[in-house]
């Protein structure tokens, strides 16, 4: 039996953590300042502690996956021929159809395939502090201590971009840090492709931060795909800033990972700001997806519409929390949160969370949140048209996310998705999957 004594002196996960950091940190890419900002984030995360099930923003997470991983320092990434490498991921079908006019950006393992290194920290202290992750956003911080490399655009006019991270199996045992960087200037107009993807053989951490300012009267439409591998534990923070008349419309497919965990903030800033959150979660086996959002309306006539539809069959878990804030600032606003979790299976769980706080009298809003398995009404009146059961309940599955994959505007991109939708859910895979 292990004596109290030996126990005290255990490291706790945040002692690894920046044991880690500290054993990597001259070897990390940057100049001098690069690595003054990653001594901060460290300095920081010691400082507000690792996050715990008692905090309010962390009750749902499977903090013991977070916990268990062997290792918080980046896998090793040596330098590779791009043009090899690209081939050989194009020959072992790793790579997804590309999308029809999308540029393409791969990040293997967080570096980028063919690209210099562009890891760097915002420009100057200002920005630095506003960008400096809070405690419900805290394993940001993880990216900004460890990572060796950034997707970092910036958008003028018109784009059509992709970025791929793929998790290698030589990440196995360590962590990847996918690291992606976006401002769109004013009347700027971008669809962004934001896809994770790929395997190891044992355990890995993928902890991804993404940071996003949209400037006055641009337009983001922002596809994002986690399809990561069962053995690994994945991490996502993004924090976006919203101008005046600004319009940030997310599409979030989760689907990989064994633990998967969204920590979201989008604030909006300026006056006509507005925000269309769309997601969907399908788990099974013993998967744990959990996703907080928090918005912030802090300009008037600031808009905010939510989507969750989750599906939890076997012994996985789902959960959604949106927070929305009102602010004495945001007269006008409009806030609405459709919130609904479907259960199929006899150890699933399913916990939505809907919050409106309002401080203002000026608004329209409103929620809702409802969990419950298969209608069987719907499942007698089926039956009674001559739909055998397995078909029946196919059908009922696929109807329920069909609030967010008829989303999906780009037909090649809704057929891939509703391909990996249906490789997730019983019942669904016998059945065409129509464009």
């Amino acid at each position: 039996m292990m004596s109290t004594s030996a126990t005290a002196l255990r490291p706790t996960v945040l002692d690894r953590v920046l044991h880690d950091y500290r054993a990597v940190a001259d070897s990390l890419p940057g100049d001098a300042q690069a690595h003054a900002a990653r001594a901060r984030a460290a300095g920081l995360l010691a400082d507000i502690g690792w996050p715990s099930i008692r905090d309010e923003h962390w009750r749902y997470a499977n903090l013991r996956a977070f916990e268990r991983l062997p290792a918080y320092r980046p896998a090793a990434s040596p330098r590779q021929d791009a043009a090899a490498t690209l081939a050989a991921l194009q020959r072992s079908g790793a790579l997804p159809p590309l999308v029809p006019g999308f540029e393409r950006l791969i990040f293997l393992d967080g570096v980028q395939l063919g690209g210099e290194r562009s890891w760097q920290p915002p420009s100057g202290s200002a920005e630095a502090a506003q960008w400096c992750w809070p405690a419900e956003l805290r394993l940001g911080l993880l990216c900004d201590m460890f990572a060796s490399d950034a997707a970092r655009l910036q958008v003028r006019g018109e784009a059509r971009i992709e970025v791929l991270f793929l998790t290698s199996p030589a990440a196995a045992g360590g962590a990847v840090y996918p690291r992606l960087q976006l401002q769109l200037a004013r009347d700027s107009r971008l669809q962004l492709i934001e896809r994770h993807l790929g395997a190891a053989d044992a355990a890995a951490l993928v902890a991804c931060n993404v940071t996003i300012d949209v400037g006055p009267g641009a337009q983001l439409r922002h596809y994002r795909l986690q399809q990561c591998s069962r053995e690994t534990a994945f991490s996502d923070t993004l924090w976006a800033r919203l101008a005046a008349q600004a319009h940030y419309s997310v599409c979030a497919m989760s689907f990989g990972a064994g633990t998967a965990r969204t920590s979201a903030r989008v604030q909006l800033n300026g006056r006509g700001a507005a925000l269309d959150w769309q997601a969907i979660a399908a788990g099974r086996g013993e998967q744990v997806q959990d996703t907080a959002l928090s918005v912030e309306h802090a300009a008037a006539d600031t808009r905010t519409d939510e989507v969750f539809r989750g599906i939890a069959e076997e012994r996985a878990r789902l959960a959604f929390s949106g927070h929305i804030h009102i602010a004495a600032t945001a007269p006008g606003s409009h806030a609405r949160q459709s919130l609904r979790g479907l259960i199929e299976g006899d150890g699933a769980e399913i916990d939505l969370r809907p919050h409106l706080e309002i401080n203002t009298d000026e608004v329209r809003a409103s929620h809702g949140a409802t969990t419950g398995r298969l209608d069987e009404n719907l499942l007698f009146y089926l039956l009674a048209r001559g739909i055998d059961r397995h078909s029946a309940r196919g059908l009922l599955k696929w109807a329920f996310l069909g609030d967010v994959l008829r989303e999906i505007a780009l037909p090649e991109l809704r057929a891939q998705a509703e391909g990996v939708a249906a490789g997730q859910l019983q019942d669904v895979p016998a059945m065409e999957v129509l464009p």
